[in-house]
């Protein structure tokens, strides 16, 4: 080999480095990443995940808000409009006797009843919406139920 092809040699190698660094390049970012949450299995009868509770009451009393706010507030049975958000719950707060709410209506200081579902509630507490779904009794142990 002569002098003269050792700059064509070295333009064809460099060339190769490149197409494989940007190809590794595209590469890597057009993957597609999984999410760091694992895969959970449903039960047969549930067609979503249900979303996580979110405790906000620390926060918000660090931060000088619903301080007031009661903290145990149950949904006790709920007339939902559909998937609209409208609708009557029957809501207990602090252990009181149960009362009927609308969508809408304040529940306590600092507390509104702000959706109506089927499953539940969604409160907005001075800003952060909580949910809350329905109080379900166990089944008594030792009685199955009929068919």
């Amino acid at each position: 080999m002569s002098r003269s092809h050792y700059p064509r040699l070295v333009a064809v190698a460099l060339a190769v480095v490149l197409v494989a660094s940007i190809t590794e390049w595209v590469l890597t970012f057009s993957s597609n990443r999984s999410t760091s949450e694992p895969i959970r299995n449903l039960p047969a009868n549930e067609t979503e995940i249900a979303p996580r509770a979110i405790d906000t009451a620390a926060a918000a009393r660090l931060f000088g808000g619903a301080g007031d706010a009661p903290s145990n507030i149950r949904a006790l049975g709920v007339m939902a409009e559909g998937s609209t958000g409208r609708g009557i719950a029957l809501i207990g707060v602090e252990g009181k006797p149960a009362r009927p709410v609308r969508a809408g209506e304040a529940i306590a200081p600092g507390v509104i009843l702000a959706e109506v579902r089927r499953d539940g509630v969604v409160l907005d507490r001075s800003g952060a919406l909580q949910q809350i779904r329905l109080a379900t009794k166990p089944a008594a142990q030792g009685i199955l139920p009929v068919r």
